[in-house]
């Protein structure tokens, strides 16, 4: 059947090394690296930025004086997009799927990784419409954000399939009716997907 194919992006299009981001940032603080990762895991800062109330020099400050790091700002982007890399093997399959079905991307990031996202990924380039927390202002799992996603695409939850690495976020769209599949690596995804017939 066809359908639309809704993917997050870190952690299922693009690879994640947190380590690349907290090591370099916790060689300039003085807190611990468990702290440091703790805040650009999962700090208020963060979510802030991802949420779009932060602009990017905004969340440069903050975060660097919320972890006690004395840090330029172009350094410290660069710092931060080292969180992503490219999967070629995930981008093969998205252009492989794109002949047939309607591509979507559907992320909690913020305005910095998704400008660095799409000089360097050429995945990006798959995806009909893009769907960003910044943008938004809302996080997934909020049934809010997914109930925001169906309205516009315009489309039944039943025909769309959403990729995503974390279960809470599969559950909520789930939720709202939609077929979700959690992401654990490219070959269970093709299992999955075959047995939905896509």
């Amino acid at each position: 059947m066809a359908a639309t194919i809704i993917f997050d992006l870190g952690g299922v299009l693009v690879h994640l090394d947190w380590d690349k981001v907290c090591a370099p940032l916790a060689r300039l603080s003085d807190l611990s690296h468990a702290a440091v990762l703790k805040e650009v895991q999962n700090g208020p800062i963060v979510e802030s930025s991802m949420l779009g109330h932060l602009t990017p020099q905004e969340f440069h400050r903050s975060l660097c004086a919320k972890i006690h790091a004395d840090i330029a700002f172009d350094p410290f982007i660069e710092i931060w997009n080292g969180l992503l890399s490219p999967d070629e093997d995930m981008a093969a399959l998205v252009e492989e799927l794109g002949s047939d079905h309607r591509l979507v991307l559907a992320s909690n990031t913020d305005a910095i990784h998704l400008a660095f996202a799409q000089e360097h990924f050429s995945v990006m380039q798959a995806f009909d419409r893009f769907f960003l927390s910044y943008e938004m202002g809302l996080l997934k799992p909020d049934p809010a954000y997914f109930q925001h996603v169906l309205d516009g695409l315009q489309v039944p939850p039943s025909d769309c399939v959403f990729i995503d690495d974390r279960p809470e976020n599969v559950q909520s769209a789930r939720n709202v009716g939609m077929n979700a599949l959690v992401f654990e690596s490219i070959g269970k995804l093709k299992s999955d997907l075959s047995g939905l017939s896509l």
